[in-house]
């Protein structure tokens, strides 16, 4: 049994693999429980390279399918926007819409909390109407997706995929929460 860390009642777990093409055999893991809590995650069966995918999402190619591990970011730059992984962040499999759409419920939400300052709804609005623009099939945005641990991808042969640096990929957040423990012996260590 694996303890809800909320309620602590028994966590339902589902793990299942897929093939994808033309990048390997991925886990998907997803814990939830009655109390609500829930986490999910895809990771790449392999050793994967620090990647980034850059697309130009349009009209044309927004049904392009897009894998975001807990560890991606997404960037759009025309918006200066970006979407970082934190401790609680989820992975999912989505197309491009999807990931606009997403963009889109957050700055409605960040519209809403700052409704009394005029200069932040203007700029929502403006965030609104580009995205809008690109689904209605007039524009385009840069969708730039960066993974340091390669778990993440958009798979369209239109993305270009680069390896990034090892300074840029330590860089990134990883949404890892990472606990040094300084100070104690081994003993102790085994003992938390």
């Amino acid at each position: 049994m694996i303890p809800c860390p909320i309620c602590g009642r028994e966590l339902r777990l589902f793990v299942n693999t897929y093939e994808v093409p033309f990048f390997d055999k991925i886990l998907l893991t997803s814990i939830s429980c009655e109390c609500g809590f829930k986490h999910a995650d895809s990771i790449v069966l392999g050793e994967k390279e620090p990647s980034r995918y850059t697309i130009k999402a349009k009209r044309s190619n927004l049904f392009t399918k897009v894998i975001r591990s807990t560890s991606g970011t997404i960037r759009i730059p025309e918006l200066g926007v970006s979407i970082e992984p934190g401790p609680a962040s989820q992975a999912f499999i989505t197309n491009l819409e999807g990931v606009l759409r997403r963009v889109e419920e957050i700055v409605r939400t960040a519209m809403k909390w700052n409704e009394n300052d005029g200069e932040k709804v203007k700029r929502c609005e403006w965030i609104l109407e580009r995205i809008q623009n690109v689904i209605e099939g007039d524009g385009e945005l840069t969708i730039v997706l960066e993974d340091p641990f390669g778990n993440s991808l958009i798979l369209s042969e239109e993305s270009f995929k680069e390896r990034l640096s090892e300074w840029e990929a330590k860089d990134l957040k990883t949404g890892l929460t990472v606990i040094e423990l300084t100070g104690f012996t081994e003993e102790e260590i085994s003992r938390l």
